[in-house]
């Protein structure tokens, strides 16, 4: 009586809905643990594949049954989430985070120098040294000799002797470095205008003659965590946005692997810095208008706040101006403006930071800077020039190590402002400092610091190619905090 009157419901349900079921199909069904809900599987499946067929036979529903039974034993493989892991949070410990103004006074030069010369000076005097004054030196007695701490102001080459222009608070002199002395020659000749040295002197009859030279340095035996963050910090730079260089393909290489969450890597990275020229802004040199792709420094920022959306949100992004940024070209520069923080945040945060900044993580100092004054350090430090910058890249990061200052020269290429305090020496020894703007890629450790230069995503400009500069083209300095291992990763 059951069978009867499950057999009713069946070809009832067929009947309602347009269709016989032959004798044979009904057994099927009868046999099935959910005799209407197969039906109307059948049904739907009919419906979709074949709307001109009326009679529901016995291979018919068999084959729809397969089909449902492979189906439901199938468990697709999903996509493993990203873990959450408690990472430190990214602190701003230094920058400049408004516009500031200068009258271009005497007065505001002789306080920037002056701030550079005293930050410098400490630097030295804390590796136990006591400088005298350098009047005190120009008046002592033949063949005594004294450490002073100066400001270079000019250097001279002669037939014998390499002649610097010094002085410091109290009084300027010229001393000389006799080309007979190796090792000291080999010193001064490292030397760059305006940084501040400490120097051994000795006078000879009316003479200075210089002893010894010490840079302020990185010490030798610093006081560094064992160990840091188990986490990855992920170092790009020179996007260019909007130019017709712009390499998306490459930097779409870069979104997907960020977006793996099964690779190890991957899964530990909770930082990723900006570190400038995310766009390629409008005006920045003569001619670039040729070069542009999107030519509204607005649209540029739109399209890099739809590809910043791809990075996963548990990742911090910190993003600082470069020169390309429409921002305020001399160092030290702000964030970029409002406007365009609101274009970026439309979709995800950032951490807005100037250039350069200081943040901490964890215990982990990094120092970020974009690079400007690197063009003039590669013109004026010997045996570095664009066309070697791919081996020689490290050597000119570890320059500003040497001096403590990120733009030592001034009056070169670099606009700097004349702020009471010079924000650009390197006061704190960071564990990383990370730059970028020459396009070309490289990791070195130097006395325990990490130098690195993160490479573009433009192809080759015309200035760089005039110039020799190859440029390493889709590439990212992947950092582990724990250990302080780093690695370049190449994308294509």
């Amino acid at each position: 009586m059951v069978i009867l009157n499950n057999d009713r419901k069946i070809i009832l349900t067929a009947l309602k809905n347009g269709y016989h079921l032959t004798e044979e199909a009904l057994k099927i069904l009868r046999t099935s643990e959910d005799p209407i809900g197969t039906l109307n599987t059948v049904i739907d499946y009919v419906r979709k594949m074949d709307p001109y067929r009326m009679v529901l036979d016995a291979e018919l529903i068999g084959s729809v049954v397969q089909q449902t039974r492979k189906l439901q034993e199938y468990t697709p493989v999903r996509e493993e989430e990203p873990p959450t892991y408690a990472y430190p949070e990214v602190q701003v410990i230094q920058h400049y985070p408004e516009d500031v103004m200068i009258e271009g006074h005497l007065e505001e030069f002789y306080r920037y120098f002056h701030s550079r010369y005293m930050k410098l000076r400490k630097i030295l005097e804390d590796r136990g040294i006591k400088f005298i004054p350098l009047s005190e030196i120009i008046k002592m007695k033949k063949d005594q000799d004294a450490p002073a701490a100066v400001m270079v102001l000019d250097r001279r080459d002669t037939e014998k002797a390499l002649l610097l222009k010094c002085e410091d608070p109290s009084a300027s002199a010229t001393v000389l470095v006799p080309k007979k002395t190796g090792d000291v020659l080999a010193k001064a000749e490292m030397v760059l205008v305006d940084c501040v040295v400490g120097m051994r002197l000795r006078k000879v009859n009316d003479t200075i003659l210089v002893q010894d030279i010490i840079q302020p340095d990185v010490p030798i035996n610093q006081k560094r965590p064992s160990s840091g963050p188990d986490m990855y910090v992920c170092l790009i730079s020179d996007v260019h946005i909007g130019s017709k260089n712009f390499r998306k393909d490459l930097f779409e290489s870069f979104l997907d692997w960020i977006n793996r969450s099964r690779d190890g890597e991957v899964k530990r990275i909770g930082c990723i810095v900006l570190c400038g020229d995310l766009v390629d802004g409008v005006g920045v040199y003569p001619g670039q208008e040729k070069e542009l792709e999107v030519i509204s420094v607005n649209e540029q920022f739109s399209i890099a706040a739809k590809i910043l959306t791809e990075v996963p949100k548990h990742i911090e992004l910190v993003y600082l101006p470069g020169n390309h940024e429409p921002v305020r070209k001399a160092l030290p520069q702000p964030p970029v403006p409002e406007v365009y923080k609101k274009i970026l945040e439309n979709e995800r945060k950032l951490k807005f930071v100037g250039n350069p900044a200081k943040i901490l993580i964890g215990d982990r100092l990094l120092h970020l800077y974009h690079g400007q004054s690197l063009d003039d350090l590669i013109q004026m430090l010997p045996s570095v020039s664009y066309s070697t910058l791919r081996e020689n890249i490290g050597n000119v990061l570890e320059a500003m190590l040497h001096v403590r200052h990120l733009a030592p020269c001034y009056g070169q290429n670099t606009p700097i402002l004349p702020l009471d305090s010079d924000p650009l020496v390197i006061e704190d020894v960071p564990d990383i400092l990370c730059t970028g703007h020459v396009h070309v890629a490289g990791v070195k450790s130097y006395k325990g610091v990490l130098l690195i230069n993160s490479g573009c995503w433009q192809e080759q400009t015309s200035f760089q190619q005039s110039a020799g500069l190859n440029p390493t083209v889709g590439t990212a300095v992947l950092v582990n905090l724990a250990d302080m291992s780093a690695k370049l990763k190449f994308f294509s």
